[in-house]
């Protein structure tokens, strides 16, 4: 099951998609990560509110997992005929595509639509956008203009969130009155329930004033399902307008072709980030996100280097093709990239051959330490290539405790410094 930690003043919150409540996304407590009950088991109701009038709008999210089915996640509003607004943390895992139902209160019920696409502003704000894969009739929801405030306000908000039991959803959707108490960052609503709050399955729903959508609901804290007054954030719409009307007017998120392409799940779907030739930090992965990339997509005559750490360190590959992360055992620890022509000069990483003459198999690593004890790479290593400003120490053991080792600061073959083959630890530093 999906979950969101945050660690704030309001506590350790966790917010986990179908452990959610009317109005909020998460539980202090935190929810199980036993798979969820398949759509059509599941019924009960949120913590307190009320049963909703009809509101065609409103759109439930679901994972489907395969031939085991559809599991709900989220609360969701149709905003035009192909788009959804939910919460980031409400999209498809790893393994799952996500599905939405919409023009029914009644849950499993109403217009079963699959989704082909998500977009998101940035990998940290928890709100996101579905593509829908046909037409879904309306009414859409009106959204808050860019210049809205809506702190100090009473806003409704509307979910098929549990009550009690975390994994059972509200038989039909419910609404609750919440007060908007002011900021908790400079894109989160600050708010605590009046007439509800929720727990599970409310995330991603929206929280009306004066008829429009002012906040996607994101999370909650000091929620036990009991709690009709637990806090509760909100993913301001008015701080996201534009890329809102900007994403919807535009579609989904087509990359040039001559730009590599990082996706978060690993069949080279789900959230997207193109990088053209250059080098990108952990901070330039702004929507792909950090530790997030599962596959990866590169254009014929491209190579991206893809390093373990921030500042290009530490463990590093090399692809010159699509790859899928997970099957190369880089998954989901990506923090920085190099962008390069294929056959531009390797300057950012060691590189480690099998035979003299910088031949064979081979592997890159950058700034940090190796340890090749019992590996395939143990005590076979012929020669390496030593970019400018690095410093590489090889050793024959277990680093400083080796009987012997060699530095090297050029491109070398290791047979004339005596340590062809014999390499099972190294240590490479910046000059």
């Amino acid at each position: 099951m999906k979950k969101r930690e945050l660690v704030h003043k309001l506590g350790l919150v966790v917010c986990a998609g179908a452990a959610l409540g009317l109005s909020a996304g998460c539980s202090i407590e935190g929810a199980s990560d036993e798979p969820l009950d398949p759509l059509d088991s599941q019924s009960s109701e949120i913590v307190g509110g009320e049963v909703a009038e009809a509101s065609p709008w409103a759109v439930q999210v679901f994972d489907v997992r395969g031939s085991t089915g559809d599991f709900y996640q989220c609360t969701g509003t149709l905003v035009a005929p192909r788009w959804v607004l939910t919460a980031q943390h409400c999209i498809a895992d790893e393994g799952e595509t996500s599905a939405v139902r919409v023009g029914s209160n009644t849950y499993g019920q109403g217009q079963r639509i699959a989704v082909d696409a998500v977009e998101v502003p940035s990998a940290s704000a928890d709100i996101a956008l579905l593509h829908l894969t046909e037409d879904a009739d309306g009414p859409f929801v009106q959204l808050a203009e860019a210049t809205s405030v809506a702190t100090g306000s009473d806003a409704t908000a509307y979910g098929w969130g549990s009550e009690g039991t975390p994994l059972v959803m509200a038989p039909s959707l419910k609404k609750a009155t919440l007060h908007i108490d002011g900021w908790y960052s400079d894109e989160e609503l600050l708010a605590t329930g009046v007439t509800g709050s929720g727990w599970s399955g409310d995330s991603g729903g929206p929280w009306f004033v004066d008829g429009r959508q002012v906040a996607v609901f994101s999370a909650s804290s000091g929620q036990n399902g009991t709690n009709l007054h637990a806090s509760l954030l909100g993913v301001d719409v008015a701080r996201h307008r534009a890329w809102i009307d900007a994403t919807v007017a535009g579609g989904p998120t087509v990359h040039p072709a001559d730009e590599v392409v990082l996706h978060d799940l690993s069949n080279f779907s789900g959230i997207s980030q193109g990088f053209g030739i250059g080098r990108y930090n952990v901070a330039d992965l702004a929507i792909i996100g950090n530790d997030r990339a599962s596959s990866i997509k590169v254009p014929a005559g491209l190579r991206v280097t893809v390093f373990y750490n921030h500042n290009f360190e530490g463990l590093a590959y090399a692809f010159t093709s699509d790859t899928n992360l997970v099957a190369a055992g880089f998954d989901n620890t990506l923090s920085s990239i190099v962008v390069s022509h294929a056959s531009d000069p390797q300057l950012d990483v060691v590189t480690f051959y099998e035979h003299a003459n910088f031949s064979g198999a081979s592997f890159v690593y950058s700034v940090s330490g190796g340890y090749l004890f019992g590996g395939p790479w143990d005590l076979r290593i012929s020669s390496v290539r030593v970019p400018p400003g690095f410093k590489l120490t090889l050793y024959d053991g277990y680093f400083w405790t080796s009987p012997e080792s060699r530095v090297l600061t050029a491109d070398a073959n290791l047979a004339p410094h005596g340590f062809d083959d014999k390499t099972r630890t190294f240590i490479i530093e910046r000059l």
